[in-house]
């Protein structure tokens, strides 16, 4: 390895195990270095209140520092009115659900009826109410619809 190679190398944590990387390097070649499964995404560490950084599982330059902490999460596979999403949460409440639903371009309200479906075995199906959150599995099924009320 030649020096100038070495000089760029840090050393950072993924899941608690110590790696050499390239800095920078891209998100892709971090999922390669700890060999993450598709079903799970990886996260920086953010101190603070603030919420940990996905990394994306592409091309994008990740800058790092040295002995940086990163984590890998499984993600889950769920449709919401045949629609896929993923989410990184073991349950979804209500209102994430219905903002799913409804996209960047609806406001959020409890006027809607959410079915599931294809859920754990503590709970294969369903109704979600305003307030209520359920257990996720891959392939868990959501159905939105209006109420009709005002």
């Amino acid at each position: 390895m030649s020096v100038n190679v070495a000089a760029h190398l840090v050393r950072i944590h993924i899941d608690r195990v110590a790696f050499s990387s390239p800095n920078p390097t891209t998100g892709e070649a971090l999922y390669a270095l700890a060999d993450i499964p598709k079903h799970e995404k990886l996260y920086r560490e953010v101190e603070g209140d603030a919420e940990d950084e996905m990394i994306p599982r592409d091309e994008t330059v990740i800058h790092l520092t040295a002995d940086e902490h990163f984590y890998s999460q499984k993600v889950f596979e769920i449709l919401v009115n045949g629609d896929d999403h993923e989410i990184e949460t073991k349950e979804i409440t209500y209102a994430r659900v219905v903002e799913l639903y409804l996209g960047s371009g609806g406001k959020p309200s409890n006027e809607y009826l959410v079915k599931y479906s294809h859920g754990p075995a503590e709970n294969p199906s369903g109704t979600l109410a305003p307030g209520q959150k359920v257990r996720v599995k891959d392939g868990m099924r959501f159905r939105v619809a209006g109420t009709g009320e005002s």
